[in-house]
């Protein structure tokens, strides 16, 4: 009996020690001085792509969702926003591959997903605009098994794997397309009888006057994202404070107008409803 009372207590023993050496060992981890730093400095360093419309537009008077987003976002904190266009952003379907640095970068923004795959390379934090895969049909005729498709994967972060299971298993005829040119001319030649894309390239295609419409993939089969604001793992303060500022954000009246302007809550049918 003894015997078992001194294993008990030696068990103890070792389960506190274990835990006073992981509490002595996170006390010599360097402290996360990310928002001392951009309060230092007076500016906060926004990474997008040339253009990712209605997210990022290259126009100057209307530079799009993220920007404006980001910029009411700095303005809360008392922070100047720079913008770096760099075009490695959605250069891969990868974020680890955009080659970014944070010489370049504080925050990313421009069609960065809330995914899986973003999360293991960055932190994130939703800017609540809607995306995913959308089907885009002529005068909104359904695709049959046989059909070909123009497919446009896009950078977005999205599951590539579930559309290409959807289009495995549905029998159609996938075409990759090598950019939104392509899909674009793709489709209004009649060379395929349908396309499949991220939801803002599509719209960005402006096919809406050659009677095209947009539909989501059945949600079955394929899931909805948000998009994004990405950060550096480890910048816990600068992210606290970027959510703290955002949650003012939505509260304003200007956050509903600009969702409106750029018509981030814009109707899309499902496939298949």
């Amino acid at each position: 009996m003894r015997r078992k009372g001194r294993n008990r207590w030696l068990s103890t023993a070792i389960n506190i020690g274990i835990i006073v050496v992981g509490l002595t060992a996170v006390s010599f981890l360097p402290a996360d001085t990310s928002l001392k730093e951009r309060r230092d400095a007076g500016f906060i360093k926004l990474c997008v792509p040339p253009a990712f419309p209605p997210l990022v537009t290259g126009n100057p008077e209307a530079p799009g969702y993220d920007i404006e987003l980001m910029q009411m976002i700095a303005d809360r904190m008392e922070l100047r926003l720079v913008v770096n266009t760099l075009a490695s952003i959605g250069a891969d379907f990868n974020p680890r591959n955009w080659l970014l640095t944070r010489a370049q970068c504080d925050v990313i923004a421009g069609g960065v997903a809330d995914s899986e795959q973003t999360r293991g390379y960055l932190q994130t934090i939703p800017t609540d605009a809607v995306t995913g895969w959308v089907l885009v049909a002529r005068d909104g005729t359904i695709p049959v098994a046989g059909d070909s498709v123009a497919v446009l994967p896009g950078t977005s972060g999205l599951n590539r794997l579930a559309v290409s299971g959807w289009l495995r298993e549905s029998g159609f005829k996938a075409k990759p397309a090598r950019n939104s040119e392509q899909f674009k001319a793709e489709l209004l030649s009649g060379a395929v009888s349908f396309g499949v894309t991220e939801r803002f390239i599509a719209a960005s295609a402006n096919l809406e006057d050659a009677d095209f419409s947009l539909f989501w993939l059945p949600e079955q089969s394929v899931q909805l994202t948000v998009t994004a604001i990405g950060m550096w793992k480890g910048d816990q303060t600068l992210k606290s404070e970027i959510i703290h500022s955002l949650s003012e954000v939505k509260a304003s009246k200007a956050y509903e107008l600009l969702r409106e302007r750029y018509q981030i809550d814009g109707e899309i049918g499902r496939l298949g409803s």
